[in-house]
């Protein structure tokens, strides 16, 4: 239980004595004191005391956020004792009243959001060191990194349960299928069988990130829809960075980067946590008796496979091969390329939250076309630079690049209703990683034929660029409307859920 106590200045005592709306919806007890009506507290009840010297506001709230709760509340504070309390944004907190169920689902999305940055970078951050103990050439770790995407395939053939059971149930078994293939990984003879094991294990990976921005996007306020993707990317890059911390471990022994494999089966911990606080989508809820299971937009969906595979092509390249262009073009050794990743991309998802709160309120079009093209010519220069340019370029281009990510991935879910939903998702996860895996070994084969991987992803940055072009002039605005304004064959979840 939190206490805050705030002095009510005389020009402020009228607010005070009218229930807020801010955080949470008040209304009046009996005994004079306001209660939560709705909102995001387990428990809350504020009063005000006259005294000697004047008026006394007393609040005691229990934020309903489990694990990381105390950890918003410096926040809290300062949002209970201020004098405005007009419904705003704040960088940790929607404008939108949100209750107690949005809250705990949030918070478990949020820790697997970590686990499947941790998991979804593992074999990019990995295969490097790998490649040198199975004497295998960097086309050969290209060619690699493009099939493992084949399995995609499980959770495509998996993913549409969601529609039928609901979110809650594959979002456990992808998770937990994700940790028991990656761990695999470690005890593997060969470098084909780690591609196997790890391409099983990227496909209940990518299927479990798509699941859970479906999840919160389908949940929150429609004001807070790219606010709520930046927050789960923030604990993702998280999850990515806690891969480049360990990578130390692969310079100790030609077979220690097993060992780093080995260290993901503690998230099987942090999943069974997970399963004791996570809440099924109230919008899945609502919609679980519908009879139809949604009809798709044809040309939406055209729209949106076009340009999220012209996307991948050029993203998945200059991501994945990059740990490869700093060792053996600009010399970086595994302690180098530990600090380069956690200086300049586990503190990225910081620069998705202004981008964010710039999309739910500008537009997911202007925001996303920009950063989308800024972002992308940035990251093509970063492969042609060494020293320092290349730590200022990359730099740029990640972080620039990033806010990107909450403004387009929204669309996603907007545009196809819920019973459709992840079925959709599924589709759009398996044009992703063909774009990916043709990217990849476009790429592998230009860097080879022209001995220079630099030329090799420069040559495709016009695709994000025609991408960008077609979001800004073709996709529809979505920002600030609800789901069903787009899909009005759905029904609207419950008022208020809890």
């Amino acid at each position: 239980m939190t206490v805050v106590r705030r002095s009510v200045p005389a020009d402020g005592l009228e607010a005070a004595m009218a229930p807020r709306t801010d955080l949470l919806r008040e209304t009046v007890a009996d005994d004079g004191a306001f209660i939560q009506e709705f909102g995001p507290f387990r428990r809350y009840e504020r009063r005000l005391h006259e005294g000697a010297s004047g008026w006394t506001e007393t609040t005691d709230y229990r934020l309903d956020v489990p694990g990381i709760g105390a950890a918003l509340d410096r926040g809290l504070r300062r949002a209970i004792r201020d004098d405005d309390r007009r419904p705003r944004t704040r960088w940790y907190w929607p404008a939108e009243v949100i209750g107690r169920s949005t809250t705990r689902l949030m918070t478990a999305l949020a820790a697997l959001s970590v686990v499947t940055g941790f998991l979804g970078t593992m074999a990019a951050q990995t295969f490097t060191f790998a490649a040198d103990e199975f004497d295998v050439s960097s086309s050969a770790q290209a060619d690699m990194l493009a099939l493992i995407r084949v399995g995609v395939l499980v959770s495509t053939l998996l993913v549409w349960r969601a529609d039928q059971r609901g979110r809650r149930p594959l979002l456990l078994g992808f998770a937990v299928g994700a940790v028991v293939f990656t761990v695999a990984g470690a005890f593997v003879p060969s470098f084909a069988l780690l591609g196997v094991t790890q391409s099983v294990a990227r496909g209940f990976t990518t299927g479990l990130i798509m699941l859970v921005m479906l999840a919160a996007t389908e949940q929150v306020p429609a004001g807070s829809r790219s606010f709520a993707v930046s927050l789960l990317v923030l604990c993702a890059a998280l999850g990515a960075g806690m891969v480049s911390w360990l990578l130390p471990l692969a310079d100790t022994g030609i077979t220690r980067w097993r060992l780093i494999y080995v260290v993901a089966a503690l998230w099987l911990g942090a999943i069974w946590w997970v399963a004791k606080i996570l809440p099924e989508t109230e919008r899945f809820r609502s919609n679980a008796e519908v009879a139809s299971p949604g009809r798709i937009n044809r040309r939406r969906f055209a729209l949106l496979g076009i340009t999220i595979f012209m996307g991948a092509m050029f993203v998945s390249p200059a991501s994945q091969l990059r740990n490869e262009y700093l060792r053996e073009t600009a010399g970086f050794d595994a302690t180098d390329i530990l600090w380069f990743n956690v200086i300049i991309f586990t503190p990225v998802g910081l620069a998705m939250i202004p981008s964010a709160l710039a999309a739910d309120r500008y537009g997911r079009r202007l925001v996303g076309s920009i950063t989308l093209a800024a972002g992308s010519i940035a990251a093509a220069a970063s492969y042609q630079t060494t020293g320092a340019a290349l730590w200022l370029v990359t730099f740029l281009g990640s972080w620039v690049g990033a806010g990107s990510y909450p403004a387009l991935r929204t669309f996603q879910t907007e545009l196809f209703p819920t019973r459709a939903r992840a079925r959709v998702g599924g589709w759009f996860d398996l044009v992703a990683v063909t774009g990916s895996a043709t990217g990849l070994v476009l790429v592998g084969r230009l860097a080879d034929r022209w001995d220079d991987l630099g030329s090799a992803i420069g040559a495709l940055v016009v695709l994000p660029i025609a991408y960008a072009l077609i979001v800004f002039f073709v996709y529809p605005e979505t920002a600030g409307q609800d789901l069903e304004r787009f899909n009005p064959e759905d029904r609207a979840p419950a008022s208020d859920p809890r």
